[in-house]
């Protein structure tokens, strides 16, 4: 079975051995294992599964790892030793993992074979997910097991499972854009990935999740949030984008987020930005784009994109508060809309179109107080694009009359919503509508209509009427586009002034009726996203002030899935010396002047990015105190931590707290602690990669010549991990001398045998190793010396004698001969 892990090929091997074997007479050989590979280098596989039974039997092969030819053809003959038995075999692996072509009598079942039935995806759908979405009507990228029978509403578990298969950067490249565009022609693919023509065919085979439709040239890919695609593919982006036609990850991802705008996927698009682009290119983007998403009503995710800049304009900064006034405005949330107008309305050097943005909107959503000011502003700004003034101060002059225009709109709301009717009209006719200002004066119109003012009850001219009719009209007309947000906001005020009773009925028609109801019911619901955000963002910061001392007053909940790679990665190296660095630069060691810090920071990276309870660290640190004196003293440890690993831009992104739960991210962590492991594991089972044996005995020589924390020694919880290392390397250390003793390789095996005596002279199999090294190279009086050793260690330490092993090589060292010819 060949297909990517999340297709069911466990469930499909589980449901075969119960049917046909009812789970008697199988063996279940785990391929991830280090022990598979070693067992299949000993071709040991076949011999002692047909000795542990002898009647015919299934063998399940799961996930069978990347092999070499000489591997491959290792494990054909062992498969063909079980069919020649009578046996049955199962192997399942991921399609990078497929080299068995070269077994004629396979069945092989491809990722398509593995979809599922009508039957098999109604199985947990309840009557009305039937009856919403027919089992029929579903595509193949939808009928994926891990899709379809997981979490619904969270792919993030299957794309992890996807990105295990490690494919090649020319493959993942055109998989990560098919998952973020969702849909579209496959020539489209072609500005991101100058390959895609080559891997289509192979991408529709392996991939159906992909949905590509090779006779109509398109792809239809399942759905996954742009969060769940963030957190799977953050981390590979710049090597995708060496693999793109583009120059940077930040290219990569605008020029996808500016496809998804030219597919109407603009909530999308904001996302695609705000989770996975710096945070310049991000300012860059919205500004750029902001037009466009008004004109779609994006306003929340809109907004969702401003606040993720922390601050960081791209240069601009004007622009972008002036937009976000304007949404927020639009939203209804005058807090947030005054905090952005003023920065931009207090701003004398501001352009004055966006000056002009937050004097309208001051003028509406401040207090009385400051609402006078902005009005003052705006009176102001009137008479001087009157009297020439700014033309002559080098301002553009079409600029200001655009703008005076947009507050005359305030002005004439002021006295009635009809002459403000007919203010707009006007200033619409003269072709002004950019991005913010427009909508700021459409959203004026609208709250003077929603507060009721009615400076007289003269009913509007009729021709002001006839003309907005017509505006609201044209925007519905297919050969005009859709209706902009400003249009629709202008018509919905206008509208809500008629029920008043301030102008007479608009003569609309019904389909242009329709068009505003329909945006209408959009800023409803996304006023109601905004509050329900809000809420949910106000209840964190209360939950976070409740927390005693330190702890809380600094907690900062994550808002939003950040891209964890952008910031520079934490390495902390706790072996020898400890050493830890910011991206290249080390960070002072003064920081680390407490020992308690020191120790904190350590068991964290021991524990690999996995969540330590608070209580748990602090009866780790102070197991002698009291948990409540312990605590007090854990919150000023956390917060020196904290400030010893801030970054240069004045930020912490390596320690996450979530509630009563501490960890360092593990995206932005590098340690000794990890290397470690895969050594051993090297060590113990694999041949080691490039450089062979001796660029690992040069590592284990250089990197791990000292224990873990060596000036830790009041630590106990460190102590027992400083043992439990120093075990784990020489246990490696003496298996990789035995293996190399055992393929001839003596001098190579005695090197290894030296290292683990050397780093511990009080295990025996250590000196058991020296000597069969020492035997094998030939050096009888120094393999004699070793058994000496060994034995005074024994026998004055512990009072014992030596192993059976090991007085039998002391044996084969005083009874040989040379042989003389």
């Amino acid at each position: 079975m060949v297909a990517p892990d999340g297709f069911g090929k466990t469930n499909l091997a589980l449901e075969y051995a119960d049917t046909v074997f009812s789970f008697e007479h199988v063996f279940w050989i785990d391929g991830k294992s280090p022990c598979f590979l070693r067992d299949l280098d000993g071709e040991r596989i076949a011999c002692v599964l047909m000795e542990a039974d002898e009647a015919p039997f299934l063998t399940v092969l799961e996930d069978v790892p990347p092999l070499d030819s000489e591997r491959v053809e290792l494990l054909a003959q062992e498969i063909d030793r079980l069919l020649d038995r009578g046996c049955e075999v199962i192997a399942t692996c991921v399609p990078t993992c497929d080299a068995f072509d070269c077994l004629c009598d396979r069945i092989k079942l491809s990722a398509s074979d593995l979809l599922l039935t009508d039957a098999e995806v109604d199985e947990f759908r309840t009557p009305a997910e039937r009856a919403e979405t027919p089992a029929c009507a579903l595509p193949p990228a939808q009928r994926v097991a891990g899709l379809v029978w997981g979490d619904a509403q969270n792919g993030a578990p299957f794309l992890a499972l996807a990105l295990r298969e490690e494919l090649p950067a020319d493959m993942l490249l055109p998989l990560f854009a098919m998952l973020v565009l969702e849909e579209g022609p496959l020539d489209d693919l072609a500005a991101f990935s100058p390959r895609i023509a080559d891997l289509t065919e192979l991408l529709a085979d392996r991939y159906p999740y992909l949905g590509i439709d090779r006779q109509l040239e398109r792809f239809c890919a399942a759905p996954f949030m742009v969060a769940d695609i963030a957190s799977a593919f953050a981390a590979r982006l710049d090597l995708l984008a060496e693999r793109s036609l583009l120059p940077d990850r930040d290219t990569l991802v605008t020029r996808l987020a500016d496809a998804l705008m030219a597919r109407v996927r603009h909530e999308r698009a904001c996302d695609t930005v705000r989770l996975l682009a710096s945070r310049s290119s991000r300012a860059k983007w919205l500004a750029c784009r902001g037009s466009e998403l008004f004109d779609a009503a994006c306003l929340v995710p809109a907004c969702e994109v401003y606040r993720s800049l922390a601050g960081e304009t791209g240069g601009a900064g004007v622009r972008l508060d002036a937009d976000e006034a304007v949404r927020r405005a639009m939203l209804d949330d005058r807090a947030s809309a005054c905090t952005a107008a003023r920065r931009v309305a207090g701003d004398a050097s501001a352009p004055p179109r966006e000056r002009a943005v937050g004097a309208l909107v001051l003028a509406r959503c401040a207090q009385q107080d400051e609402r006078l000011r902005a009005e003052s502003i705006v009176a102001a700004c009137v008479a001087a694009a009157s009297s020439g003034g700014p033309r002559r101060a080098g301002v553009d002059g079409a600029l200001v009359e655009d703008w005076a225009m947009a507050a005359s709109i305030h002005v004439a709301l002021s006295r009635s919503c009809t002459e403000g009717a007919e203010a707009w009209v006007a200033w619409y006719d003269r072709g002004a509508r950019g991005s913010a200002l427009g909508h700021a004066s459409s959203w004026v119109l609208r709250r003077a209509a929603l507060d009721g003012l009615r400076g007289d009850s003269a009913a509007c001219p009729a021709t002001v009427l006839d003309r907005l009719a017509a505006i609201v009209r044209s925007r519905v007309s297919s050969v005009r586009g859709p209706m902009r947000l400003y249009e629709a906001v202008a018509g919905i005020s206008f509208e809500r002034a008629c029920e008043r009773g301030a102008v007479a009925l608009p003569a609309l028609d019904a389909r242009a009726a329709l068009a505003v109801r329909s945006i209408e019911m959009t800023l409803y619901a996304q006023r109601a996203a905004c509050e329900r955000i809000e809420s949910e963002r106000a209840e964190r910061r209360r939950s976070l002030a409740a927390l005693p001392g330190a702890f809380g007053a600094e907690a900062e909940l994550p808002l939003r899935v950040g891209l964890a790679s952008k910031a520079p990665t934490l390495t902390v190296n706790l072996f020898g010396c400890f050493e830890v660095r910011i991206g290249d630069a080390p960070v002072d060691p003064a920081r680390f002047r407490r020992q308690k810090v020191k120790t904190l920071l350590a068991l964290l990276v021991l524990n690999r990015g996995r969540e330590f309870s608070r209580d748990r660290l602090v009866s780790l640190i102070w197991p002698e105190s009291d948990l409540e004196s312990a605590r007090k003293n854990f919150y000023g440890i956390w917060s020196m931590l904290r400030r010893a690993l801030t970054t240069p831009s004045g930020d912490c992104p390596y320690l996450i707290r979530q509630q009563q739960g501490l960890r360092l991210d593990a995206r932005l962590l590098s340690s000794d602690v990890m290397r470690i492991d895969e050594v051993c594991r090297e060590l113990l089972f694999e041949r080691p990669g490039h450089g062979g044996w001796v660029h690992l005995f040069s590592e284990v020589s250089d990197r791990f010549s000292n224990d873990l924390m060596p000036s830790d020694s009041d630590n106990a919880a460190i102590a027992s991990m400083r043992v439990d290392y120093r075990n784990r390397l020489v246990d490696a250390l003496v298996a990789a001398s035995s293996r190399l003793v055992e393929a001839g390789d003596v001098q190579e095996g005695l090197w290894f045998a030296r290292a683990a005596h050397q780093r511990d002279r009080t295990r025996e199999d250590a000196y058991t190793a020296l000597m069969r090294a020492q035997v094998a190279a030939g050096q009888r009086t120094a393999a004699l010396e070793t058994y000496f050793s060994c034995r005074r260690f024994l026998a004055d330490e512990l009072g014992i004698d030596p192993s059976l092993e090991t007085m039998s090589l002391y044996r084969e060292v005083i009874e040989a001969e040379e042989v003389l010819r």
